[in-house]
């Protein structure tokens, strides 16, 4: 903040408001209730937060000085009455104007907010937001360990309860299932099924690709893998051979001062010499994560520098003459002298019930 000369942040968007305050509310996804924090460079921040949610406030969050609202319609007037309690009324307001932000309060409203103080100056805070996001804290990397570690234990629990012959609803019941099994407090499941639309019936010889991931204490994994309902074909074998050696060389390369669009365009050259299609403009390989999807891209169009503590997905991927998705992901932390794995076993091809 001081370097960019912004004398408070103010902070409407969920995961931002999450990450610097420590609460975690529900309002944010009814959109009628804001929750708010203003955060100076030289004084205590100050919270704006509805009133049946200050005791969880005040359990969660180190912030002192809280200010309750009673409910529908949000008072608006007090934000521009607390910027001016806090001397901030002719201040640089760093706001979520930029790329990658959303701001959590309708345009509308930000506009009258900036007509009613007149004497600030309404800059853009993405880069803090984004930095903020990207590298993590020690702490923040041991929270996506441990949600890592669940969801491999989720995926291997799943594998031994699916036979061929289920549906795409029972299987994702039974992933959905053994990830709370875990402790995971919640995630998500993707089956893919291109070329399958939303019903199909998996049978011997059938691959089964997902994208799924579980959250600990608010903060994600990642994952991908691929296994086949009874015993995989030589050709089966050999594709996932190639899948797994993509992703691994491109895990490898991953390091500190390595530029993502580097990693993309050594990437798209071991995808022409396999005989695959180069990557084209913006498509990315990877992307970077935490409490939800967050930048860097490993992309031809993103040219961040790679620093500790951030923490990617690498995850090429391709499609084979049947229309089947080729794909695997794991989780990576940048580390001072390379990179360390979070998570483990997207190597293996499991076969299912054989």
């Amino acid at each position: 903040m001081e370097g960019q000369g912004i004398d408070a942040l103010f902070v409407t968007e969920k995961f931002n408001y999450w990450i610097l305050t420590g609460h975690r509310s529900r309002q944010f996804d009814g959109k009628q209730r804001p929750m708010l924090l203003i955060l100076p460079l030289k004084d205590e921040p100050v919270m704006i937060v509805y009133g049946r949610d200050e005791r969880q406030v005040r359990a969660t969050t180190p912030v002192k000085h809280i200010k309750t609202y009673v409910d529908v319609p949000f008072p608006l007037e007090l934000v521009p009455a607390t910027f001016k309690e806090l001397h901030l009324d002719r201040a640089r307001i760093g706001c979520e104007t930029g790329e990658f932000q959303r701001l959590g309060i309708s345009y509308n409203d930000f506009e009258t907010l900036r007509r009613s103080m007149p004497g600030a100056t309404i800059v853009d805070a993405s880069r803090i937001h984004n930095h903020l996001r990207m590298v993590k804290a020690p702490w923040e990397v041991e929270r996506i360990r441990e949600a890592c570690t669940m969801a491999t234990r989720a995926w291997t629990t799943a594998l031994g309860r699916l036979r061929p012959g289920m549906d795409v609803t029972q299987v994702r019941i039974i992933l959905a299932r053994a990830m709370l099994d875990v402790g995971g407090e919640g995630g998500h499941i993707d089956l893919g099924l291109e070329g399958h639309g939303f019903v199909h019936t998996y049978h011997p010889g059938d691959w089964l690709w997902s994208d799924f991931g579980t959250e600990y204490e608010g903060y994600r994994s990642d994952l991908a893998r691929m296994a086949v309902f009874g015993p995989p074909s030589d050709e089966q074998k050999r594709e996932f051979e190639r899948i797994w050696d993509l992703t691994n060389r491109l895990i490898q390369r991953i390091g500190p001062g390595v530029r993502c669009s580097d990693l993309a365009r050594q990437h798209s050259q071991d995808m022409v010499s396999l005989g695959l299609p180069p990557l084209e403009g913006s498509k990315r390989v990877g992307h970077g994560f935490g409490v939800t999807s967050d930048p860097p891209s490993i992309g031809l169009a993103d040219d961040t520098v790679l620093e500790p503590g951030m923490v990617l997905t690498p995850e090429p991927r391709y499609f084979i003459a049947s229309g089947q998705r080729m794909h695997l992901e794991e989780d990576v932390v940048v580390t001072a002298n390379g990179r360390e794995l979070l998570s483990t076993g997207a190597e293996r091809l499991i076969s299912i019930g054989g």
